[in-house]
C-alpha cells in the first residue's frame, strides 16, 4: 500500500481539540474516516511510526483522546439521549443500496431476447404490408396484435422480475439487521446493527462479524481475520496501542468493518459507520456471491438446449418446405401463382416467416426460467413463515434430494434452555441447588468460577413469568449465571428487572477491564476457556470450566466438601469418571470447574491451565424439544438419515441421541456411536487427508458422533458427498452449525444450515440457510419445501411439453399439409403466454401448508437421486398420452368437419349445395386453406384464371356501364378474378367459425388438462387439494375468462382470427376440453416401466454430476473472490484438500 503522507496533519488540524467548537462534537465523521483509513493504508512498522503514530497518538491522543472527542466513558459507552444527535452528526450505520433497476428497464432487457426481436420486426413488417402494400380493411390488426402479444410477454417477465428483486432486498434487509450487544448508560443493550451511532461501545466475541470501524478498548484479547479485507489470513492481535518488535507491527488498536473475530473477546469503540467506514467506501459494496446455477437448473438448461436446438432446425425445414411448395406452384402455374404479385406473395413469405419463428418460439419452453423462478420465489417467501431464512435460492430445491442430516445437538435437537440440575463436589452429588449443603467459603469459590470464566454477553434480563429468565449470549454460560443465582440466593425469588443479582455483584468485583485481567478463549482443541483476574492481596487466580474429562485430566487436586484439598489419586480419578458416566447416561451434559493461585500473571494458555484444582462438577440438561422425535420420524419416512455431531461426550451423545429417535435399533450400538478421535484416525491420514475406502466402512450405520470438532464434521460431510458404494445412493448433504469453526463444513455441504439465535455471524455467512428458531423441525421443513419445489416445477415442466408437442405438431402438420398452420401466429403466442407465465404461477406455487395430505405425500418418499431424471416415466407416459389425444381430436375437429362449398350469406355458411360434404356434418362451411379444399371442388369450379387479354373466359367485355349519375359511361373488359381473389385463399387467415372451434377446444384442452398436471405419481384423484391454491384458481377462471373475451368480444376476436361461437358450439368446445379429464383417468391404467429414459430426459450420470457440482463450487468460488466477500471462509488447520482412495 502507498502511504498517504500528509493525511496525518489534515486529519489533526480538522480532528484536534482545535476543531470548529460550533459543532456539538470537536469531530466530523469524514475526519474519523480519513484516520482510519490512514491505519488501513500505512501497516509496515516503518510507515506506521512515520505517518500513522504522529496522528494516531499525537493529535488524536490516542483511544482516550479519541474517547474524549467523542464525549464516551468507556465504563459507561454513548448515553441514550445523545443516540440521535449522534448519527445526525456522524451518519448512518448503512450502506445505501443501488436504487433497483426499474420497471422500464427490465422490460427493455426483457426484449433482448432474440425470438422477440424477430417478431417484433415482423409485426412491423406484417404491420407495413397489411397498410401500404395490400390495402386491405383491418390490414393492421395482425401487426398489431404480434405486437400486443410481445408486450404482454415482457410485461409479465418484467413485473415478474421486478416483484422477486423486491421481495428478496426486502429478505436481504432482514438477514442484515443483526443484533449486537453494546454499552450504553452504563447497561448493556442489544440494538440492531442499522442502530449503532459513532461513539457506541460494542462487545465482541469469537464469531462476531465487525459492524463498523473503530478501536480496541481496554484489556482483550482479539485475534481478528481481516482476509476479506486484505486476502491475508494471518489472524491479527489487538491491543489499544501499537506494539513494535524488531521492525514490525506485533498489534494495532484499528478495527474493520466486514471483518470478523476469530479468537477472543474484546470492546469496540465506533469511530465511523455506514458510508464512513473503509468498507463502505469502497467502489462497490461487498456483494453475496449466489451459490451459481444449482444442479436441477442446469438440467433444466440442457434440456431447454436440446429442445431449442430440435425446434430451430425444425423451424427453419419448415420454412424451407413451404418456400419449395410455392417454388413449385410458381412452376406449375397453380391457381393464384401464376405471376409473381407483391401484394400477395411477399405477404405469404412473411406469413411463412413468421410461422416458422412463431413454432420456434412455441416450442422453446422459455416459461422454465420464469417456473424456477416463480416456484423459488414463492417458496422463498413460505419457509421464511416456517423459519427458514432463505440465502441462496439453490438451496429450496437442493433439500428436496437430501439423504443425510449432519445435526447439531444443542439447540436444534435440545431446547437449549440449559438448566444445571446435579452438582458434585468432593463425594456428593447434590440435586437441589437452593440449599447445597457446601460451606460458605465454598459455595463463594463455586459461584465465582462460574460467573468469572463467562463471556460478558452472557446475562440474564426479566422474560414474560416472573421468575424466569430469558437468557441472551450463550445458553450454557447462561445456565451457570442462573446456578449462581440460586446458590447465591438460596433458592429465594429474583428480580431480573433489576441489578441487584448474585452473578452481577460477583462481576462487579471482577470487573472486566480489572487490571490483570485476562481471558484464555476456548478452543476446540482444548475444549476448555480460562479466565485469569488479579486478586485483593496482589495473587493471581485462573478459572477454567471446559468438557469434564478435558478439564479433570489437567487437575492434580480436588476440593473437598469441608474446603479442603485432596490429591486426585487414581481411586478419585475413577470416583469422578463414574460420576460423569452416571450424568452422562442421565443425558446430562457435564462441565468441570477448576482454579488455580499463582503469584504472578501467566500468559501462555498451555502453561496457565497446568495444575487445576477442581472445584466440581456440573450436570446441565438440554431437554429435546418435544417435537423432535416426530420430527426425527418424518425423516426417517422420507428416506433421510439424520447424523448427530455434537462436542459431548459419548455417553451422553448416545442417551440423547436415543430419546430423539436417531439411534437405529436394527443396528448394533457399537456401529452407531463413534467418537470424533478414532473417527478421525479411522478414515484419515497423518495429513488429515480423507481415505474414503476405509470412511465407506463406517459411514452406512454411523448415527452419532460425540467429542468431535469442526475437521471432524468437514471430514465427514467430505466423505459422504464422495462416496459411490454399491447399492447406496449418492449423497445430498445437509449440515448444521453455529460456531464459527463450523464454516468449513456449512459451505462445503450440499446444504449449510446455520443457527439464527445461537449462530456466530460467520456461520450464517457461510450457510445456505438459516434457521431463525434454531430447531430441528424447522429444517425437516426446509425438506418438504425442497421437494415441494422440485414436484412444483414438474408439474410445470409436465405440462409445457404436453402442450408443446401438441402445439408445435399441429403447427407443423398443418402448415405441410394445408399449406399453413390451422393456428394463427397470435393464436400461438397466446397459447404460449398461457403456458409459460399463467401456468407457472397456477402450477408452481403449491404450498404444502396448506393443502391437506401434501406434507404427508411429500415427506412419505424417498429422496430424489441428484442423478434422477427430470422427466419420470409416468411424466413421459402422461405427456405423450395427453398429446396424442388432443392431436386425434384436433385432427378429426381439422378434417372431419367443414363442408367445401360456395360462402353464402356469411364466410361461414354455405351457399347451395356443397362440392363435398364433411364425413362429420355439422352444418358449417369449412375454414380450411381452399388450396387444400381445391381437391374436393369440382374441376370447372376450382380456380378463377388470372385476366388474359386474349382469353375472353377471364373477363366480362362491357359497353354502356353507367359510372355516375353524371351520364359517363364506361366501355372494357372487368376480370372475373377480383383483386381480393387470391387474398381470400389462404383460408386459415379468415375469421371462420371452423378454425375458431379448432382453436378453442385446443385452448379448453389445456386448461382442462392443466387440471391433471397437478398430480405426478399416477394419482387418480387430480382435483385433489386444487381449491387450496389460490393462484391457481385465479389462473384457471382468467384463462378461461379471457378465452371467452378473445373469441366472444368484436374487436379482439377479429385481432385473434375468431369468429363468435353460439352456446351450442362452445358446449362442444368445453366437451372436448372436459373429455381430457376422463382420459386422466385412463392414462392411470397405461403401463410406464418400459418405457427408457436417458439425457434427453434430464438425467445425470454420478460422473457428470461430480464434475457439474465441482463447477459450481468453482464458481461460486470465482464469485466470491470478485467480490471480496470471503467471511464464511474460515482458514482451519487440518482441513482435508483431498480425498484419497
Amino acid at each position: 500500500r502507498v502511504p498517504r503522507r500528509g493525511e496525518a496533519e489534515a486529519t489533526a488540524a480538522a480532528g484536534g481539540p482545535e476543531g470548529r467548537a460550533s459543532m456539538p462534537f470537536s469531530v466530523e465523521g469524514k475526519h474519523l474516516s480519513l484516520l482510519v483509513k490512514e491505519t488501513f493504508d500505512n501497516t509496515t512498522a516503518e510507515d506506521v511510526e512515520k505517518y500513522v503514530l504522529k496522528s494516531f497518538d499525537g493529535a488524536w491522543g490516542g483511544v482516550d483522546g479519541l474517547s474524549k472527542k467523542l464525549k464516551v466513558k468507556p465504563e459507561a459507552g454513548v448515553p441514550s439521549k445523545e443516540v440521535e444527535e449522534r448519527r445526525s452528526h456522524f451518519g448512518e450505520n448503512k450502506v445505501e443500496e443501488e436504487p433497483q433497476e426499474s420497471l422500464l428497464s427490465l422490460m427493455w432487457g426483457a426484449l433482448q431476447d432474440p425470438t422477440l426481436i424477430f417478431l417484433t420486426v415482423a409485426a412491423f413488417v406484417s404491420l407495413a404490408i397489411g397498410i401500404f402494400v395490400e390495402q386491405r380493411p383491418f390490414g393492421w390488426l395482425e401487426g398489431v396484435a404480434i405486437l400486443t402479444a410481445v408486450v404482454v410477454v415482457v410485461t409479465v417477465g418484467a413485473v415478474n422480475d421486478y416483484q422477486k428483486e423486491k421481495q428478496f432486498r426486502d429478505l436481504n434487509a432482514q438477514k442484515e439487521n443483526i443484533d449486537l450487544t453494546v454499552l450504553r448508560d452504563g447497561q448493556t443493550q442489544t440494538v440492531s446493527v442499522h442502530e449503532l451511532v459513532v461513539g457506541d461501545v460494542v462487545l465482541l466475541s469469537t464469531g462476531d462479524v465487525l459492524p463498523a470501524d473503530g478501536v480496541v478498548m481496554g484489556r482483550n484479547d482479539l485475534a481478528i481475520n481481516e482476509k476479506m479485507l486484505t486476502g491475508e489470513t494471518v489472524m491479527k492481535k489487538k491491543t489499544p496501542q501499537y506494539v513494535i518488535k524488531n521492525k514490525s507491527v506485533v498489534s494495532s488498536p484499528t478495527l474493520f468493518a466486514g471483518t470478523f473475530v476469530q479468537e477472543g473477546e474484546g470492546r469496540l469503540l465506533v469511530l465511523a459507520v455506514g458510508p464512513n467506514t473503509y468498507q463502505g467506501g469502497m467502489a462497490e459494496k461487498m456483494k453475496e456471491a449466489d451459490s451459481g446455477r444449482s444442479i436441477l437448473q442446469r438440467k433444466l438448461d440442457a434440456m431447454t438446449d436440446l429442445i431449442t436446438t430440435v425446434s430451430m432446425w425444425v423451424s427453419i425445414a419448415l420454412v424451407i418446405i413451404l418456400l419449395i411448395r410455392m417454388g413449385i406452384a410458381f412452376h406449375g402455374k397453380k391457381c393464384c401463382f401464376e405471376t409473381w404479385d407483391h401484394r400477395v406473395h411477399w405477404s405469404e413469405i412473411l406469413g411463412f416467416v413468421i410461422t416458422g419463428i412463431t413454432i420456434f418460439v412455441v416450442a422453446v419452453p422459455e416459461g422454465l426460467p420464469l417456473a424456477v423462478t416463480i416456484a423459488l420465489a414463492f417458496s422463498v417467501k413460505k419457509m421464511l413463515k416456517d423459519q427458514n431464512l432463505v440465502r441462496h435460492l439453490s438451496a429450496c430445491e437442493t433439500m428436496g434430494s437430501a439423504t443425510t442430516i449432519c445435526s447439531d445437538k444443542t439447540g436444534t435437537l435440545t431446547t437449549s434452555r440449559m438448566t444445571v440440575v446435579k452438582v458434585f463436589c468432593g463425594s456428593r452429588i447434590f440435586s437441589t441447588l437452593s440449599n447445597i449443603a457446601l460451606p460458605n467459603p465454598l459455595k463463594i469459590a463455586f459461584m465465582e468460577a462460574a460467573v468469572v470464566n463467562t463471556m460478558s454477553k452472557s446475562n440474564l434480563v426479566a422474560g414474560p413469568t416472573l421468575g424466569v429468565p430469558v437468557y441472551t449470549g450463550n445458553d450454557t454460560e447462561c445456565g451457570l449465571l442462573v446456578m449462581a443465582n440460586t446458590i447465591g440466593t438460596g433458592g429465594g425469588t429474583i428480580d431480573y428487572n433489576g441489578h441487584d443479582m448474585p452473578y452481577k455483584d460477583i462481576r462487579k468485583r471482577y470487573p472486566e477491564d480489572q487490571d490483570g485481567r485476562k481471558q484464555f478463549t476456548f478452543s476446540s482443541a482444548r475444549k476448555r476457556m480460562s479466565t485469569r483476574v488479579r486478586l485483593p492481596n496482589g495473587k493471581y487466580k485462573i478459572f477454567t470450566k471446559g468438557a469434564a474429562e478435558m478439564v479433570t485430566a489437567i487437575c492434580t487436586h480436588r476440593v473437598t466438601v469441608d474446603g479442603g484439598l485432596e490429591v486426585m489419586s487414581s481411586a478419585v480419578r475413577a470416583e469422578v469418571e463414574a460420576v460423569i458416566a452416571s450424568f452422562a447416561d442421565e443425558a446430562l451434559r457435564t462441565l468441570c470447574i477448576a482454579y488455580k493461585e499463582c503469584d504472578s500473571p501467566i500468559e501462555d494458555v498451555e502453561e496457565a491451565e497446568k495444575g487445576m484444582v477442581m472445584i466440581g462438577l456440573v450436570g446441565i440438561e438440554d431437554p429435546v424439544r418435544a417435537e423432535v422425535p416426530d420430527a426425527i420420524k418424518d425423516c426417517a419416512k422420507a428416506g433421510i438419515v439424520v447424523r448427530m455431531v455434537t462436542g459431548d461426550n459419548m455417553r451422553t451423545a448416545a442417551a440423547i441421541a436415543k430419546k430423539c429417535g436417531i439411534i437405529d435399533d436394527s443396528i448394533p450400538m457399537e456401529h452407531q456411536v463413534i467418537d470424533g478421535k478414532t473417527f478421525r484416525e479411522k478414515v484419515s491420514d497423518k495429513d488429515n487427508n480423507l481415505i474414503q475406502s476405509e470412511f465407506d466402512k463406517i459411514w452406512p450405520s454411523l448415527r452419532v458422533m460425540g467429542r468431535s470438532t469442526p475437521l471432524d464434521k468437514h471430514l465427514l460431510v467430505s466423505g459422504l458427498q464422495a462416496s459411490r458404494m454399491e447399492g447406496m445412493p449418492v449423497q445430498t448433504v445437509a449440515v448444521t452449525g453455529d460456531g464459527t469453526n463450523d464454516a468449513p463444513a456449512l459451505k462445503k455441504a450440499d446444504v449449510g444450515f446455520a443457527m439464527g439465535i445461537q449462530g456466530t455471524d460467520v456461520a450464517k455467512n457461510a450457510s445456505d440457510v438459516i434457521i431463525m428458531d434454531d430447531n430441528f423441525v424447522s429444517i425437516v421443513r426446509a425438506v418438504m419445501w425442497g421437494r415441494c419445489v422440485y414436484d412444483n416445477i414438474c408439474k410445470f415442466l409436465q405440462f409445457q411439453l404436453t402442450v408443446n408437442i401438441t402445439a408445435c405438431t399441429i403447427a407443423v402438420v398443418g402448415a405441410a399439409v394445408l399449406t399453413e398452420s390451422p393456428l394463427k401466429v397470435i393464436q400461438l403466442l397466446w397459447v404460449n403466454l398461457i403456458m409459460d407465465s399463467f401456468a407457472s404461477l397456477a402450477l408452481a406455487t403449491d404450498d404444502p401448508n396448506r393443502v391437506p395430505g401434501l406434507k404427508e405425500q411429500l415427506l412419505n418418499r424417498k429422496p430424489y437421486p441428484r442423478t434422477q431424471a427430470l422427466l419420470s416415466k409416468i411424466m413421459v407416459r402422461n405427456m405423450f398420452a395427453h398429446a396424442l389425444y388432443q392431436l386425434l381430436v384436433l385432427f378429426i375437429l381439422i378434417f372431419c368437419i367443414g363442408d367445401v362449398c360456395e360462402a353464402g350469406a356469411t364466410i361461414n355458411e354455405c351457399g347451395g349445395v356443397p362440392y363435398w360434404r364433411a364425413p362429420i356434418d355439422v352444418g358449417i362451411r369449412s375454414g380450411r386453406p381452399a388450396d387444400y379444399d381445391l381437391i374436393n371442388l369440382p374441376a370447372d369450379v376450382k380456380c378463377i384464371d388470372a385476366y388474359k387479354q386474349d382469353d375472353p373466359s377471364t373477363y366480362w367485355y362491357v359497353r354502356d356501364m353507367p359510372l355516375d349519375a353524371s351520364g359517363d359511361t364506361f366501355e372494357g373488359a372487368i376480370p372475373i378474378r377480383q383483386r381480393t381473389y387470391c387474398e381470400e385463399q389462404h383460408g386459415c387467415g379468415e375469421r371462420s367459425i371452423h378454425m375458431t372451434i379448432v382453436f378453442n377446444s385446443f385452448v379448453l384442452m389445456q386448461i382442462f388438462n392443466e387440471i391433471n398436471t397437478r398430480k405426478l405419481h399416477g394419482e387418480m384423484n387430480q382435483f385433489a387439494g386444487a381449491l387450496y391454491n389460490d393462484w391457481f384458481i385465479r389462473v384457471m377462471v382468467g384463462t378461461l375468462a379471457s378465452q371467452v373475451v378473445l373469441v366472444q368480444v368484436p374487436g379482439i376476436n377479429t385481432a385473434f382470427g375468431c369468429s363468435g361461437l353460439d352456446w351450442a358450439q362452445w358446449l362442444v368446445c368445453v366437451a372436448i376440453g372436459a373429455s381430457e379429464l376422463l382420459v386422466h383417468y385412463l392414462c392411470a391404467l397405461l403401463p410406464y416401466e418400459w418405457i427408457p429414459l436417458g439425457s434427453w430426459a434430464g438425467s445425470m450420470d454420478d460422473a457428470t454430476l461430480d464434475e457439474t457440482a465441482e463447477e459450481i463450487r468453482a464458481e461460486m468460488a470465482a464469485k466470491e473472490k470478485g467480490a471480496g466477500n470471503t467471511p464464511g471462509d474460515v482458514e482451519m488447520s487440518g482441513v482435508p484438500q483431498q480425498v484419497r482412495n
